[in-house]
């Protein structure tokens, strides 16, 4: 059962269940509007999808979802609007997941590939006692953040673009679908099928990744990682690489839950590790 407190704060922000993308961005912003955004999205992601499936030689991997990203968070009204189309189960879920393991944030709180804030802002209010610092990459999703803890008047709750932060180390570190993004190899939708990509090979991939959260997490900190992965040898490197970063698993910690991704079912990965000296 869905604990209420994540409904509630779900609902206050304007989370809610959408059938149709399409119809919903025709209701918000009319036919005319309404019609331009479909357009423009249905392009955007057809090209986020190229780049991410066939490779891109002139796009970095973290930059492949670029335009995307930017222009679902013109505006928070967008954001939310898409977000309780393509994230809401997913949102829950993760919410679900930090609950049950909130006895290991504390300190300071980094949420990296934070997007437009919704899990930040849940923690901060979770964590009174802390300062979260929610990273993103897009000054879009960051402005949308912004004014989502505007809204929600949290002061311990700041956003930044990456080239902007401070330079400290947290005490925990929230990564949450930031992996596909970062390690630079094809999706591992495809890889999967290549029985010729060996563990090692996998987890060398995943190897500058995993050094870059080690640099971001004091040591005795811990690592909150929820990644979109099916339980097999990719998921192995990603957890290998990131063993041979300094981190170790917490026992007992791993959870795998599948919800719908827009139209698309897909199946996550949440793990704790704590990070060595």
């Amino acid at each position: 059962m869905t604990n209420p407190e994540i409904t509630d704060y779900l609902a206050y922000i304007g989370i809610r269940k959408i059938n149709e993308l399409d119809t919903a961005l025709i209701e918000a912003y009319g036919l005319e509007e309404g019609g331009k955004h479909i357009k423009n999205l249905t392009a955007l992601f057809d090209q986020a999808e190229v780049r991410l499936l066939r490779g891109s030689k002139d796009t970095l991997y973290l930059r492949r979802q670029e335009a995307l990203v930017d222009y679902i968070n013109q505006s928070l009204e967008m954001s939310l609007l898409t977000s309780s189309f393509y994230d809401r189960v997913f949102f829950r879920r993760a919410m679900e997941y930090l609950l049950l393991h909130e006895h290991f944030f504390c300190g300071d709180i980094f949420d990296i590939g934070c997007g437009n804030g919704i899990l930040t802002c849940f923690l901060a209010l979770r964590h009174p006692d802390s300062q979260v610092t929610g990273i993103e990459l897009s000054q879009n999703a960051v402005n949308a953040a912004k004014e989502l803890a505007k809204r929600l008047k949290i002061s311990n709750v700041q956003f930044v673009e990456p080239e902007t932060l401070p330079p400290k180390s947290c005490d925990t570190l929230l990564s949450c679908r930031t992996a596909h993004e970062n390690a630079a190899f094809r999706p591992l939708c495809e890889e999967v099928k290549n029985p010729a990509l060996s563990l090692p090979e996998l987890t060398e991939r995943h190897k500058n990744y995993a050094s870059e959260l080690s640099e971001l997490i004091k040591a005795e900190g811990h690592l909150i990682s929820i990644e979109r992965y099916e339980d097999d040898n990719a998921y192995a490197g990603l957890k290998c690489a990131l063993n041979h970063a300094g981190f170790v698993q917490e026992r007992g910690t791993h959870m795998q839950f599948s919800c719908k991704n827009g139209d698309e079912a897909a199946t996550f990965q949440g793990m704790v590790f704590s990070h060595g000296s």
